[in-house]
């Protein structure tokens, strides 16, 4: 078999893993070690791994990345507004831009609070 192929099929069988377990229970390790305190709501907790993208687990750096599309997508939906107002100057990539709405959480619209606290 040609190892190309089996690093497809692993990075699948990850994708697929990680739609199926909860982001708490992949990184289960790196969240003990890296988020501690951190309030358990997909954001905080995300934001809080992509701080330490280098040490997280294939396994976690697989569902960090799944998470943060879903974020990403929704954050867009709901935060716009709240992104081009308060954080327009924050360079995107490696949890800043979810930082800076934590940092102005007090701000932002109601909608865009929900989908930071959705646990």
């Amino acid at each position: 078999m040609k190892p190309y192929f089996l690093i497809l099929i692993f990075c699948f069988n990850l994708s697929v893993f990680a739609e199926t377990k909860t982001i708490y229970e992949i990184c289960q390790p790196e969240i003990a070690t890296y988020c501690k305190g951190i309030k358990p709501t997909k954001a905080r907790i995300l934001q809080c791994l992509k701080e330490r993208g280098k040490d997280l687990s294939d396994v976690c750096e697989a569902a960090q990345s799944a998470l943060s599309d879903t974020m990403k997508t929704k954050s867009q939906g709901f935060c716009k507004e709240d992104v081009s107002e308060y954080c327009r100057w924050v360079i995107p990539g490696g949890g800043r831009i979810l930082k800076c709405l934590f940092e102005n959480e007090s701000k932002i619209s109601n909608q865009c609070k929900v989908v930071l606290n959705e646990t």
